[in-house]
């Protein structure tokens, strides 16, 4: 949002909510924060399956093991919704999710009692289909001059440029085996990173904020998000004539968190936010052989995140939104925040086992 209004003075969530947040740790770029956890999570996921396979019954030597490749093309939409809220009101921006991709994942069991699968996605820069929404909800008693207005007050829409990656590692202990049927536990690791340019913004005022409509051509703001989504869950498998393989999952999220950086190039400031939560997903996937080593495989999951934190703000500029003062080197910090995830995905392919 761009805004031309000045707030008075005594406006305490522009002026008396200051901290020192060092300007070097705020534009420090945030999306590469989860990598080393995701290699020490995969570390740890590889030494359970392991120990499980060679603490079993059988001895490690006489253990069958198998593996499959799989090669698939992948679909992924929703957004991701950012709402930040203060004492002068809230903002809520929704970045979409519209990743259509390639993908790989690698499977490795041993007995069919234990598996491990790691799965990687990634889509290079290209625009997005849908555009970047923002909606303002604005306390008028703070500003001179401006008559109550329920509801939104500013909505803007930018086109968008994006990015995104997905890593994940999950493992599969399957206790209950009969031959048509397996039923067990799983646990997992997934590193999603998105990234994010708006320009070319068409911005409407409503009701005494009318006077806020624009059209803004060229870059507005970049945006940064990452995931650390850590997951537990059921998961059980029916075979129908050594034929078709269906696996039915369901998870809890216990534990997720995400780093962001969002830099508004028209109001020189940066934030960054870091909010912690939960989720929850539902999965199913089938393979059909269609010979002794190649299956078609298919794959589509549910999932829904919320988490909270807190964001923290710096102004490396003046503020054209405040014309009457001088942003430049101004900090905020602790504006409650809340990041919801919303996605589905879709994806099919070919599978070769060895």
């Amino acid at each position: 949002m761009v805004m031309d209004s000045t707030p008075d003075q005594n406006s305490s969530w522009m002026y008396s909510i200051r901290a020192m947040v060092s300007p070097d740790r705020i534009t420090q770029r945030r999306s590469l924060s989860g990598m080393p956890q995701y290699f020490t999570t995969c570390r740890f996921l590889v030494w359970f399956v392991l120990s499980v396979l060679l603490c079993g019954n059988q001895s490690a030597y006489a253990i069958d093991f198998k593996g499959a490749l799989t090669l698939n093309v992948f679909n992924m939409t929703g957004e991701n919704s950012y709402t930040s809220s203060f004492d002068g009101g809230k903002s809520i921006l929704k970045w979409p999710i519209d990743m259509k991709t390639a993908g790989i994942n690698l499977l490795l069991s041993g007995d069919d009692l234990v598996e491990i699968e790691i799965g990687l996605m990634t889509e290079p820069w290209g625009q997005n289909a849908a555009p970047m929404k923002d909606y303002d909800y604005i306390d008028e008693s703070r500003y001179t001059g401006r008559p109550t207005h329920e509801g939104v007050d500013i909505y803007s829409e930018s086109t968008l440029d994006s990015r995104a990656l997905i890593f994940g590692v999950q493992s599969r202990v399957f206790p209950y085996r009969t031959k048509n049927l397996s039923a067990g536990v799983s646990a997992g690791y997934e590193y999603q990173e998105f990234d994010y340019r708006a320009y070319n913004t068409h911005q409407v005022g409503f009701g005494s904020w009318d006077d806020q409509s624009s059209i803004v051509t060229g870059p507005v703001s970049f945006y940064a998000l990452d995931y650390d989504i850590y997951s537990l869950g059921l998961v059980v498998r029916p075979v129908i004539e050594d034929v078709l393989i269906i696996t039915l999952g369901a998870s809890v999220l216990p534990y997720v968190v995400s780093n962001d950086e969002d830099e508004h190039l028209r109001r020189s400031r940066i934030s960054i936010s870091s909010c912690k939560g939960s989720g929850y997903q539902t999965s199913l996937s089938t393979a059909f052989r269609t010979s002794e080593k190649w299956f078609i495989s298919t794959q589509c999951s549910l999932r829904k995140i919320h988490i909270n934190g807190h964001t923290s703000q710096y102004w490396y500029g003046d503020d054209p939104a405040t014309p009457h003062y001088d942003d430049t080197g101004q900090t905020l910090a602790n504006i409650d925040t809340k990041i919801d995830q919303d996605t589905f995905r879709l994806a099919i392919g070919a599978t070769y086992q060895f």
